[in-house]
């Protein structure tokens, strides 16, 4: 009798444990991180809402390979070590096959590092340093990949189109000192301009953190006569403050900048002082493509992602077709074989346009937008289009 109920006991475990095996390989979980709580939380907010919902979109039209989709939120506060741990707890308890994040370069690097330890694909929407996809001796990091363009392939595309297209043949340039974003975007436009034929005729650092700008503003003034300024800044509310205070002090030439000009709340800060500037962005805003994405985003959580979180949003739909179209394109949900068909992703549909990468550096390559301000909103002028090296 005691065997018979013993047999009995460990049919019914062996049972369980099927039961719990067949879940998950009728499953594929992908991890997203980004900050939920902190200063940033308003961008890893958009980054994960945009993955849920295009997650529920794909399940509804009937998964990936078969399978649902699991999308698991993590939250790493834009810290380097809760993005370790919840990088870990992704891969090695919940079994991840892919994680997406995370917004910061330097937290993205720390999910790379991760990621490569065990053997997991990382793809960025938003981390542009080129540290994320290369190691300091220029070698590739065979996990890691991004949506968005590096830092700089952005500055040399600014720098070569404000000379050549918009004819600023003298350039003075104000960043941030302690952002690696603003760094790598002025080496390379400063390169690009000179290249181009241009000269840079000043270049000063402000600090993070710095809400005044004059007396940097003031050197640039003093430094000779220039034709435009390039303003090196991430982020909406640095870019309009340095705006407004360089009108302020008597500034009158035209301002170049980065995609961080996509918010309307750039205007509530500097009003008119950004008339006529010209910048880069990820995607073709008065694509028809986005009217769908934003409406769709709007009835699933209430309100517009594009008002403060454009660029992030973008960005997130692309990394999220890129990594869906590698797991079609493998066959397969191993994540080898999804780091192996994103390195040769060629011709992917994002939400704006084809995205393709290089498999020998790991830079994506797609359609740029030249955006200008006028009256207060955006005008598409231009799209410059890299070549894929190969091509």
């Amino acid at each position: 009798m005691k065997k018979a109920v013993c047999m009995l006991l460990v049919a019914v475990m062996m049972l369980s444990l099927c039961a719990c095996g067949s879940k998950e390989e009728e499953t594929i979980r992908i991890g997203v991180v980004g900050p939920l709580t902190g200063e940033g939380a308003i961008f890893g907010e958009c980054l994960t809402k945009c993955v849920q919902l295009l997650g529920e979109q794909q399940n509804e039209a009937g998964g990936v390979l078969g399978k649902k989709l699991e999308i698991m939120i993590y939250d790493n506060r834009d810290d380097g070590v809760e993005t370790t741990n919840v990088a870990r707890k992704a891969i090695l308890n919940d079994k991840c096959v892919a994680l997406i994040g995370t917004d910061s370069s330097t937290s993205t690097l720390a999910l790379v590092e991760v990621g490569t330890a065990n053997e997991v694909p990382v793809i960025t929407h938003m981390a542009t340093n080129s540290k994320v996809t290369t190691t300091e001796d220029g070698k590739v990091r065979p996990w890691a990949f991004r949506a968005c363009m590096s830092d700089p392939q952005t500055g040399a595309v600014l720098g070569e189109y404000a000379v050549k297209e918009c004819g600023y043949e003298n350039i003075a340039i104000v960043y941030e000192l302690g952002s690696d974003f603003s760094i790598g975007v002025v080496g390379e436009f400063r390169k690009a301009v000179e290249n181009a034929g241009g000269t840079v005729v000043a270049c000063e650092a402000y600090n993070t953190g710095d809400v005044d700008y004059r007396s940097v503003l003031t050197k640039v003034m003093n430094a000779g006569e220039f034709d435009a300024l390039y303003i090196a800044a991430g982020y909406y509310k640095q870019i309009g403050l340095i705006a407004k205070q360089a009108r302020e002090l008597g500034m009158d030439v035209p301002f170049v900048s980065t995609e961080g000009c996509l918010s309307k709340d750039l205007f509530t800060i500097a009003g008119d002082a950004m008339e006529g500037t010209v910048f880069m962005q990820p995607v073709d805003i008065y694509s028809d493509k986005i009217t769908g994405y934003v409406n769709d985003f709007i009835e699933k959580w209430g309100y517009d992602p594009t008002v403060n979180t454009a660029g992030d949003t973008y960005l997130a739909y692309d990394a999220f077709k890129l990594l869906i179209g590698a797991i079609e394109k493998a066959g397969s949900a191993d994540p080898k074989a999804i780091r192996d068909a994103l390195e040769n992703t060629t011709s992917i549909e994002g939400l704006t346009c084809t995205i393709s990468f290089d498999p020998a550096t790991h830079l994506v390559y797609r359609d740029v937008p030249i955006m200008r301000i006028t009256n207060q909103d955006y005008e598409m002028i231009d799209l410059y289009t890299p070549e894929l090296p190969g091509a």
